[in-house]
């Protein structure tokens, strides 16, 4: 394996037009599909994956989808211990079952009230080892205060890092990174839906403003 990541960062370091003839490779990589790969111009072997993400144009994650058995008690869990938003009034009327869309920031997550097939019981007490979702926070002590108070659970990360893992009412788990560089938000009344949101009045849009603001 230290062959291999040696021959791979020579390879790197040799620039655009670096390759690596098969004298040069190490024998456990001669005749394998990644000596064919590290043999080609790194331009070659960049190009087109860099055309394809151009073309295709990436911007961010809108959402992430999460399953839940009861939405309601889910938005509850999400608006008043995590804290999020609730804006379900912007889910489409033609999604044919139970749900919401909760506000992290600029992005969402869809809670989704669908038969849920992930096993519940002997999932990792570290949701850090588990399939989750990850947003960021200004500060996690208002956060960790309310997951107390609540008597939710939690882990930090594992890296050292300022974060820490909780899970829902279903099992799913939510990693929160503290970011003490994230930008105040504040709520954008003239961005409230037309009618009674479906789950109540806060179902609002944020908007980015100055601290001044």
């Amino acid at each position: 394996m230290a062959r291999i990541l040696l021959a791979l960062c020579v390879a790197s370091s040799l620039g655009a037009a670096a390759a690596f003839a098969p004298s040069q490779l190490p024998s456990c990589l001669v005749g394998s599909r990644l000596g064919s790969i590290c043999a080609l111009p790194l331009r070659a072997r960049t190009t087109g994956v860099a055309a394809l993400s151009a073309q295709i144009h990436y911007g961010e994650i809108q959402h992430a989808g999460l399953l839940v058995k009861d939405t309601a008690k889910s938005v509850d869990f999400y608006t008043k211990v995590l804290g999020m938003i609730d804006q379900t009034a912007m889910r489409s009327p033609k999604l044919e079952y139970p749900g919401a869309f909760l506000g992290v920031g600029g992005q969402q997550i869809h809670l989704m009230e669908l038969p849920i097939i992930d096993p519940v019981e002997g999932r990792p007490e570290h949701g850090g080892r588990d399939r989750h979702v990850a947003v960021t926070v200004k500060s996690l002590g208002p956060l960790q205060q309310s997951l107390d108070e609540n008597s939710i659970t939690y882990t930090m990360s594992k890296s050292g890092r300022r974060a820490l893992f909780c899970r829902d009412l279903d099992q799913n788990a939510i990693e929160f990174v503290e970011d003490t560089y994230i930008a105040p938000r504040v709520f954008n009344t003239r961005k409230v839906f037309k009618g009674a949101p479906p789950n109540g009045p806060n179902s609002v849009i944020w908007q980015d403003k100055p601290a001044s603001e």
